[in-house]
This record gives C-alpha cells, sequence and structure tokens, in this order.
C-alpha cells in the first residue's frame, strides 16, 4: 500500500537518488518532499477525473445572494475539499453553475454537487494514481535534485504518459457523464 513517504522515495529513486524515512527527516532530500508533495498531489488529483476522487454532495444555501447573474450562492465544500467542481444536479438536469472564490453560484434553489475531492488517505490512491503522482512528483524535484533540466524534461514526460494511461482505464470503469462534454463532442449533436 502506499504512503506520502513511499511516493516520494519512489520519486527520488527515478532521479537516482536515495529514498527518505520520513518526511520530517532532517535532510534536504525530505525538507523538499515536505515543500512538493502536498501541492503536486492536489495538482494530480485535479488534472483528471480520477475515480476514487469523485464526491457527491448536496450543499447548504447560503442567506446572502450574488448582486447579480444568478439568485443562489453556496459554500463550495470542505470535507473533503473541492478542488474542481465537476456538475451540479437536480433529479431532471444538470444545471449551469460558476465558481468564484470559493462559492458556487446558481439559478438553482438546491445544488447537489459532483467534484474531485482532496484526498490525502493514500489507502484511497488508484494505483494508477500513485504512478502519474510519482512522475509528476519526480519531475518538481529534478532540478532541485540533480541539477538537470533533462531529467526534469523526461520525468515530465513520464508524468503525462501516466496521467494519459490513466484516463484511459478510468474511462472503462463507467464513469460516462455529460459534463465531459466538450466542443468537438457539442458540434456532433
Amino acid at each position: 500500500m502506499a504512503t506520502d513517504v513511499s511516493i516520494c522515495s519512489n520519486a527520488l529513486r527515478k532521479l537516482g537518488d536515495d529514498p527518505i524515512t520520513s518526511l520530517s527527516d532532517n535532510t534536504e532530500r525530505a525538507r523538499l518532499c515536505n515543500a512538493f508533495f502536498e501541492p503536486t498531489r492536489d495538482a494530480v488529483l485535479r488534472a483528471h477525473v480520477w475515480n476514487f476522487a469523485v464526491v457527491r454532495q448536496e450543499l447548504s444555501q447560503l442567506s446572502a445572494t450574488p448582486s447579480f447573474d444568478y439568485s443562489y450562492q453556496y459554500n463550495l465544500p470542505t470535507d473533503p475539499y473541492c478542488l474542481r467542481a465537476l456538475r451540479l444536479d437536480t433529479t431532471e438536469n444538470d444545471f449551469e453553475f460558476k465558481i468564484e472564490g470559493r462559492k458556487l453560484l446558481t439559478d438553482e434553489g438546491t445544488a447537489q454537487l459532483l467534484y474531485v475531492g482532496k484526498i490525502t488517505d493514500p489507502s484511497q490512491f488508484d494505483p494508477l494514481f500513485v504512478e502519474a503522482l510519482t512522475g509528476r512528483l519526480a519531475a518538481e524535484l529534478a532540478y532541485s535534485v540533480t541539477g538537470s533540466n533533462g531529467l526534469s524534461k523526461q520525468m515530465w514526460e513520464l508524468y503525462e504518459l501516466k496521467i494519459s494511461e490513466a484516463r484511459s482505464i478510468d474511462g472503462l470503469e463507467g464513469f460516462v457523464d455529460g459534463f465531459m462534454a466538450n466542443t468537438f463532442t457539442d458540434f456532433r449533436k
């Protein structure tokens, strides 16, 4: 099972460096991992609709209303923290919304939000997410650890390969929803 330390250690190994035993080790490698791990994890979570990180939550309406354009506003979820809003549901349709700051604005009187949550427990991570995160973390650490821009670029390419593989596999697990439409698919209709 993956841990924060094992993910960081594997990223360091990809760079040809020694692993760490703790994020609080008194070494430069551990300090770098400690500084880069959380923001990199969150960026990789946000970069793809990971099935393990999709959360559904009904939001509580705020008493204050937006100044214009929308009728209602809601705070975005904090447990788990909303990294990326995907879709606003009601029983029959998907509805338009806008994110401003940490608020969701809409004309809907109820807000059932599908979103990518900030999952911090590595035991919940999909193995392909772990591989993508390891590659991205190696890319982020590469220059600081090795001084090599070339290795950083190589690790970024590894990350892109892993995220592409994860998108393909995740797509086979039945998470096909309307929010994935884009200009090309809208044009074909």
